[in-house]
Parts: C-alpha cells; structure tokens; sequence
C-alpha cells in the first residue's frame, strides 16, 4: 500500500493535480476539501470542534482505505497549524510497514500565477479561498508556513505548467515501486 500527500497554500493546484495523479497510477483521490466544506458553516472553520473532527474523519478514513485498497491512496491538504501532522506520520509509517511507500509531495506556485488563480472566478464556486489578499496575509504572518515533514518529501512548482505535466514532473520523481503498472 503507497500513500501520497500533496499539500500546498490554496490555489497551487492540490486538488487539480492529485486528480490527474490518481488517474494516471490507478488511485482513489480522498479529496478532504469536501470535508471542510461540510464541517465548516456547522462548527466554524479552524474552531476546535471542526479540527477535532477534521482529525478524527482523516484518520479514519485514511485508515479505511489504506486496509481497504491494495494498491494506493492520494489525499491533499493545506498546512495550517492545528493539522496533526504526527497522524500523517503515522499513515506515514503504516504504509512503510506494509512494503509500500508514503510519500509527501508538496506543491508550489509563483505568486503572481498564484493571485491570478486564486481570484479566477471559479474558486467562488468551489467553496475555495478567493480572496488574495487574505490568503497574502496568512502566507506573511506565517499560517501555511509548514514544519519538517515526518517523512520523504519532494517538491513541484506548478507555474506555467498544466496539470498534465506536473504530474509527469511528479511522476518522474516517485520511486519506481509506486508506478509498476505504468507505462511511459
């Protein structure tokens, strides 16, 4: 079982690229941003009550399909400080257990292309943070700044790239073992 976070600030592409990931190696994509969006207008985004929830269903359902699936599991999220990242630690270390790999991949963008997709019109319509200036002032004081990561890494940068080639340029850097079946 090999498991795969891509994690990045909104709007470099998490969601769009772990879709074409999970079609070209044959994964489920457990797109959490659903989660969030049924969580936060009950509990309020980021309150304790969401992130304990947040947390309890990411574990669970991570860990259901990692028992479930043989082959391997994508999953996205955004880095802010109440995620748990001992809980990807342990999916992590799970996956090694199982002769699989975990791996994080972490996504990146320039910020003049990252304003121009976060205020695209369509991030409104997807539940997403469309406000750059927002997003601007979190990014400055910190928010997404992300800790060493418990666990091998890589990084993309997704600027004036399609989808399509940065999960080539994704592809081309994961260990041989979690691409078996593909053909290049």
């Amino acid at each position: 079982m090999h498991v795969i976070f891509l994690h990045g600030v909104p709007g470099v592409g998490k969601r769009t690229i772990a879709m074409e990931l999970a079609k070209e190696l044959n994964y489920p994509f457990l797109n959490f941003q659903h989660l969030g969006a049924l969580l936060g207008p009950v509990f309020g985004y980021s309150s304790p009550k969401f992130n304990a929830l947040r947390d309890s269903m990411t574990k669970t359902l991570i860990g259901e399909a990692m028992d479930l699936i043989e082959d391997g599991v994508i999953s996205s999220f955004t880095y802010e400080p109440s995620i748990q990242l001992d809980q990807y630690k342990a999916f992590i270390e799970a996956a090694q257990a199982s002769g699989g790999i975990g791996i994080f991949v972490g996504l990146t963008c320039d910020e003049d292309e990252l304003k121009g997709r976060v205020e695209s019109p369509e991030r409104g319509n997807l539940e997403k943070v469309d406000d750059f200036q927002l997003l601007e002032d979190a990014m400055s004081s910190g928010t997404y700044e992300i800790p060493e990561l418990p666990g091998p890494s890589i990084t993309i940068n997704t600027s004036g790239e399609t989808p399509e080639t940065t999960v080539q340029n994704i592809l081309a850097m994961l260990p041989n073992d979690m691409k078996r079946d593909m053909m290049f």
